[in-house]
C-alpha cells in the first residue's frame, strides 16, 4: 500500500477537507496549507468526546461521585499519555495550561524566578545574572519572553549556511561558564524554514557547563519522535513545551510543559488558588499542597483540553512517525525541485532541503500579502502572509541590517505597514494527497506570472497591510459567516 493511500483514512475523517467558500472569483474548495499554524479538526476525536466524555463531564475537585471521579481519572490518564508519548519519567512534571506555549513558556519563566514586574525592575540590583541563550530562528514566543526576563538572552552562533554552530556556541557558552543559571531556550526545528536545530547536541553542550536545555517543540511535535531521555544520557532536555493545536485534531486542545521537578524550589505557586491548599483558616495561615503538579494546577484544571491533547498523540502515535516522516519526505520531494525552479519565486534557505515540511517564500516585485489573497481568492489555498512571529530570523534571511532595520521599524511605528518585510509561509501534512501538492506548485507558479496584471483586482490598505478586491470586500462574507454563529438559536 502507497502512503499516499495510507494515510487516505485519516484525511476522510479531517473535518472541513470537501468545504468551500464563495470568492471573487467563484466557489473555490479549501486546500489547507497552514498547518505549521494550526492543525485541523478530526472527525472520531471530536465524536469520542460527545458521545463518550461530554455525558461524564464535571469539575476534576469532585471525586466523590461517579461524574467527577471519572473526570479526575481521565485527566490524569491524560497526563499520562502525554508525559509518555514524549519520553518523560517521573522525575518529569507536566502543566498544561492556555492554547499553546507561549502562555506556559512565561509560566516557567515565573516558577524559575525569572520575572519581574517592569515597574520594579530598576529598583532591584541583580549580581550575576541569568544568562539565557536562544538560537537565531527562534519564534518571538521563545525570545522575547526570555529578553523580558532578568537575564541576559544572547543569540548562539549560526554557520554560513545558517545552521546552528555547535563549535561556535561552545566557544561562547564556555565565556559565561561562571554565571550560577545557564539556559539554553532553543526552538527544535524553524517555524518559517523547517530547519532543524541539533537540539540533543546542544543540551549535551549546555549540561557540560551545568546549565539546562529548553526545547520549544510547537511546530515539530506533530510530526517527530521527542524524547526527553535519549540513549546517550547527557543529552537529556530539562523542560520541553509544545503548542499540541497543532497537531492534527488538534484545535480546542491546550499548551503543554513537561519539566524536571529538580528545577522547582518554590514555597509559594505561580497561581495560588482552587485546589493548591491543604488547608486555610481565618487567621491567615495556610498550607499548599506537596505535589508539584497539582500545586501549580490552580482553579479549575483545563480536564477537557488535556483529555483532547491526550487523543491527538493518540493519533499521532496511530499515524505512526515513521509513516508520517516518509510521507512527509515523498511530498518533499514532489514540490522542492518545482518550486526552487519557478521564476521569480525566492524560497527562503533554499541551501538547506533537509527540513520539516515548511516552505516560505516570496515573488519578485509582488507584497507577500497579494501572493496569499491571490491564491486564497483564486485557488482556495490557505497560507500565511508576514513574518511568521519570526522577526529575528527574518533579518538574516532577508539580510536585512541595522539601519535599514531602523528605517523599517520607524515606519511601523507610525502606523505605515507598508515597507514591513514579510514572505508567504506554506506548510504540508502528510494526510495530503500528491494531487493537492502538484495544485499548490501549479498555483504558485501562476502567481508569479500573473501578479501583476491580477494586482489590479485590488487596492492596498497600508494601516492593516491587506489587500482588497476592489468590486466587493469578500472579507465581509467572513465576518457576516462567523457573526451568525452567534446568532443562531441554540434550543
Amino acid at each position: 500500500m502507497s502512503l499516499e493511500k495510507y494515510f487516505q483514512k485519516f484525511r476522510e475523517n479531517t473535518i472541513g477537507r470537501d468545504q468551500y467558500f464563495e470568492g471573487p472569483f467563484g466557489k473555490k474548495k479549501i486546500i489547507y496549507a497552514d498547518w505549521i499554524a494550526s492543525g485541523r479538526l478530526y472527525s472520531p476525536i471530536e465524536e469520542l468526546l460527545q458521545k463518550e466524555v461530554f455525558p461524564f463531564v464535571a469539575n476534576t475537585h469532585t471525586e466523590t461521585n461517579t461524574t467527577g471521579a471519572t473526570m479526575n481519572i481521565a485527566l490524569h490518564k491524560a497526563m499520562d499519555v502525554i508525559k509518555d508519548s514524549v519520553g518523560a519519567n517521573n522525575d518529569d512534571v507536566i502543566i498544561s495550561a492556555g492554547a499553546g506555549m507561549t502562555m506556559l513558556v512565561n509560566k516557567f519563566q515565573r516558577i524559575l524566578g525569572l520575572k519581574i514586574h517592569e515597574k520594579y525592575q530598576n529598583q532591584i540590583k541583580i549580581e550575576n545574572r541569568p544568562i539565557v541563550f536562544v538560537t537565531h530562528m527562534e519564534h518571538h514566543s521563545n525570545q522575547t519572553t526570555w529578553i523580558e526576563t532578568i537575564a541576559e538572552v544572547h543569540l548562539i552562533p549560526h554557520t554560513k549556511e545558517g545552521k546552528v554552530d555547535l563549535i561556535g556556541f561552545e566557544k561562547l557558552i564556555s565565556e559565561y561558564k561562571d554565571r550560577e543559571t545557564i539556559i539554553t531556550a532553543v526552538t527544535s526545528c524553524s517555524n518559517v524554514t523547517g530547519v532543524f536545530t541539533p537540539y540533543h547536541e546542544i543540551a549535551e553542550i549546555t549540561h557540560k557547563y551545568n546549565g539546562f536545555c529548553f526545547v520549544d517543540f510547537a511546530c515539530s511535535a506533530p510530526y517527530i519522535d521527542i524524547n526527553m531521555h535519549p540513549e546517550k544520557e547527557t543529552q537529556y532536555l530539562d523542560a520541553i513545551y509544545f503548542s499540541p493545536h497543532k497537531f492534527l485534531g488538534g484545535p480546542g486542545s491546550t499548551g503543554i510543559l513537561i519539566f524536571n521537578k529538580e528545577l522547582y524550589t518554590n514555597n509559594i505557586p505561580d497561581n495560588p488558588g482552587g485546589g493548591t491548599v491543604d488547608w486555610t483558616n481565618p487567621w491567615g495561615e495556610h498550607k499548599y499542597v506537596e505535589d508539584i503538579e497539582t500545586r501549580e494546577d490552580g482553579g479549575t484544571p483545563a480536564f477537557l483540553q488535556s483529555i483532547k491533547t491526550a487523543l491527538c498523540m493518540n493519533l499521532k502515535n496511530e499515524m505512526g512517525v515513521e509513516n508520517i516522516i516518509k510521507r512527509e519526505h515523498e511530498l518533499h520531494n514532489l514540490l522542492w525541485d518545482r518550486l526552487l525552479n519557478i521564476k521569480n519565486v525566492n524560497v527562503l534557505a533554499d541551501n538547506i532541503s533537509d527540513r520539516l515540511n515548511v516552505y516560505s517564500f516570496y515573488i519578485d516585485d509582488c507584497h507577500y500579502n497579494l501572493v496569499v489573497q491571490l491564491l486564497n481568492d483564486r485557488y482556495g489555498i490557505q497560507t500565511r502572509g508576514g513574518c511568521s512571529c519570526a522577526g529575528t530570523y527574518g533579518h538574516y534571511l532577508l539580510d536585512v541590517d541595522i539601519n535599514f532595520s531602523h528605517e523599517i521599524t520607524d515606519q511601523i511605528n507610525e502606523g505605515n505597514l507598508t515597507f514591513k518585510p514579510g514572505w508567504v509561509r506554506m506548510s504540508l501534512h502528510p494526510t495530503m494527497t500528491d494531487e493537492e501538492v502538484l495544485f499548490i506548485v501549479n498555483a504558485i507558479e501562476e502567481v508569479a506570472n500573473n501578479h501583476q496584471k491580477w494586482a489590479t483586482d485590488y487596492k492596498y490598505n497600508s494601516d492593516t497591510n491587506e489587500f482588497i478586491h476592489i468590486h466587493k470586500d469578500f472579507s465581509s462574507l467572513n465576518k457576516e459567516r462567523a457573526y451568525s454563529w452567534f446568532e443562531k438559536s441554540l434550543r
